[in-house]
């Protein structure tokens, strides 16, 4: 869709953000979010920049390629170019022809990509933006390759012609210098609270934006107590879109203008005028026909750090371990402070629960689980 405006320099960021969960996911190499935010347009792809090899040049560029729904070799790649080259290649491609965009849910690698039709993404970042309307810049800690981050971060800021700063580069004097009146803050609860224990207040009027997980009464309390202006806070996901807003926690959420409720399913409005049905990944406790709270998740996933995580999953995943009769992996939470897991583990006969298996189990941990998958706690038993 030519009404889209992605400029190069949004592009490469999309790129270097695509490649760094590529990484995660594919080839359990784990890239900070710092040493991300520091890859930009001259970043080489190769020796010297993000320092992939081959098979990771490949798999990069045909997920970078797959987020705008193109074939795998609709750009030429070699281990001499930047980020920037790719998305110069990309670009003129999109606004030939973008109907489609592919987002992976923050969940484990594997897991079934979801399709979205340009124009309601595009409905959904409309939204956003009048959300944003009035505010100066927007510094945003969330990358971009997620739909709420490619939305939030890139596209209604577009809307509303705002320059965007990557925070995620900053550290918190760094931030505290950045932040100015008027900004919009984009972040996760997992960010805010982190946010919260490090930063000593906040410039007047700025604007909290969140997602993701959700965020608590205490923590939000905290913040405005900090000096935060606002905090406004987003419902949905990678498989439905964005569906709703509230300005505080103890209020429930609010239906934007293109969803309606029918019994226990959502109805959405597409911009062509069309409708479609679909479930939201949570139960929805209506107050009205607009208005919800958010009961359990539907599949048994937790959020940690704004990750969706099966503990049912990874409690088989740990019982692998060849020296492991059985595990049960629980969430722990912990008022004002981070939901951690703990793993409950069983050991077969003979196997003494001493130091060395503690580190054998947590090394079977690394090696087959993501950072948010891995249990912060081991009981043996």
């Amino acid at each position: 869709m030519k009404s889209f405006s992605i400029n190069d320099e949004q592009l490469a960021k999309l790129a270097c953000a695509l490649t760094g969960d590529e990484l995660a996911r594919n080839f359990n190499q784990y890239t900070d979010f710092m040493a991300q935010a520091e890859w930009g347009l001259d970043t080489a792809i190769g020796e010297g920049g993000a320092n992939l090899n081959p098979d990771q040049i490949a798999a990069c560029a045909e997920r970078f390629c797959s987020f705008f729904d193109k074939p795998a070799d609709s750009i030429s790649v070699s281990a001499m170019d930047t980020f920037g080259a790719w998305s110069a290649q990309l670009r003129k491609l999109i606004e030939e022809d973008l109907r489609t965009f592919r987002f992976h849910p923050a969940t484990q690698a594997g897991m079934a990509e979801t399709r979205h039709a340009a124009d309601e993404v595009w409905q959904d970042a409309r939204v956003i933006a009048s959300l944003m309307h009035g505010r100066r810049r927007v510094i945003t800690m969330v990358a971009t390759h997620s739909l709420f981050g490619f939305v939030t971060s890139v596209l209604a800021p577009n809307l509303q012609q705002l320059p965007v700063i990557d925070g995620r580069a900053l550290s918190p004097d760094l931030l505290v210098e950045t932040l100015a009146f008027g900004d919009i803050l984009v972040a996760t609860p997992t960010l805010w609270r982190y946010l919260a224990q490090t930063l000593p207040s906040f410039p007047n009027n700025v604007m909290g934006l969140s997602f993701g997980e959700p965020l608590m009464l205490d923590l939000s309390a905290e913040l405005r107590e900090m000096g935060l202006g606002a905090m406004r806070e987003l419902y949905g996901s990678t498989e439905t879109g964005i569906i709703g807003w509230r300005d505080t926690p103890s209020e429930p959420f609010v239906l934007f203008d293109h969803w309606m409720s029918d019994a226990d399913k959502l109805i959405r409005t597409r911009p062509d005028g069309r409708v479609r049905e679909l479930s939201a990944m949570d139960h929805l406790m209506w107050e009205g026909e607009r208005s919800f709270n958010l009961g359990g998740r539907r599949d048994g996933a937790v959020q940690i750090g704004a990750v969706n995580v099966f503990p049912q999953k990874v409690s088989e995943i740990i019982s692998e371990h060849p020296d492991i009769a059985g595990c049960n992996v629980r969430v722990a939470q912990r008022s004002g402070a981070l939901d951690r897991l703990i793993a409950h583990i069983e050991l077969n006969d003979g196997i003494t629960p001493d130091q060395e298996m503690a580190w054998s189990v947590d090394a079977w941990c690394r090696q087959k689980l993501r950072p948010p998958e891995r249990p912060r706690i081991y009981v043996f038993g």
